[in-house]
């Protein structure tokens, strides 16, 4: 109850960058409750818990975009701008479970860490054997449509989950953060090992967060885009219909935001499969 709602929906939406520190505390603290509670089971386990520790919030922020929908009757480029701040908050959130969760992945013992991650390390391997279980595709593609309708399903599945849940495509998210928090943490892991001094692991994790978010960035971000796109158009789209079961506006305002999301993706397979490769 304490950790929900120490950052509420209304100073994220003020000062969006405070959720950024908030992710990674709520990263934190999930991590190791999830290791205490559920030991077993701590790389699905702690997600939940973000998700969990995340839900009011992002709901809220939902409600205020479907708010602001009411009150904007076009779809134009005004109509995408006013989903800024609810982009950002979906932004830093990720951003701070990629952080927290790479930075203890890089600085625990192997031991914990092999366990802990289990999953996400087994996904991060089956990304690079190509064969892609993942939303986020690290591997070099070669075939667009493929690439296009794997990261398609995942987007779905954010519209789906938040469309039900309200802000359940939080957990998507989340797993998504993880699964690139594993690369990063691989990075710095190997990074580290070839340091001799006892902050090796620092230095190692200091080097490698930039570097491997900036190696993933190109068709990363515009795919990682769309899925908080769909996210929001599933939020925004279920609390319409409990406050508004008539209107179908919304159901308009929903699908233009989803058509953004798959727009997104066609540029972001684009970029994997004919830009990437020629770097």
């Amino acid at each position: 109850m304490v950790l929900e709602n120490i950052e509420t929906s209304d100073d994220a939406e003020k000062k969006p960058w405070h959720v950024l520190i908030y992710s990674i505390m709520a990263t934190t603290v999930s991590l190791f409750l999830a290791s205490y509670i559920f030991p077993s089971q701590i790389s699905i386990t702690f997600l939940f818990l973000v998700t969990i520790a995340s839900f009011p919030m992002i709901y809220n922020v939902l409600n205020d975009e479907e708010t602001l929908d009411e009150d904007y009757e076009r779809v134009d480029l005004g109509f995408f701008r006013i989903h800024n701040k609810a982009f950002d908050i979906y932004t830093f959130l990720f951003l701070g479970i990629i952080i927290a969760t790479s930075f203890w992945y890089s600085i625990l013992p192997s031991e914990f860490v092999n366990g802990a991650f289990s999953e996400q390390i087994k996904t991060l391997s089956s990304i690079r054997g190509e064969d892609v279980k993942t939303g986020f595709a690290l591997m070099n593609g070669r075939e667009f449509l493929p690439i296009f309708l794997n990261n398609f399903s995942v987007a779905f599945i954010s519209f789906l989950l938040s469309f039900f849940y309200g802000a359940g495509a939080i957990f998507i998210l989340a797993w998504n953060a993880s699964v690139i928090a594993v690369f990063v943490g691989n990075m710095a892991r190997a990074a580290s090992s070839q340091i001799s001094h006892p902050l090796s692991a620092i230095y190692g994790y200091a080097i490698s967060l930039p570097a491997g978010l900036i190696s993933i960035a190109l068709h990363g971000v515009p795919e990682i885009a769309a899925y908080f796109v769909a996210g929001i158009a599933g939020g925004i789209l279920s609390i319409g219909i409990i406050k508004r079961h008539q209107d179908t506006r919304i159901i308009k305002d929903a699908v233009a935001l989803f058509g953004l999301s798959v727009t997104l993706l066609m540029i972001a397979a684009f970029i994997e499969v004919w830009v990437t490769p020629a770097l």
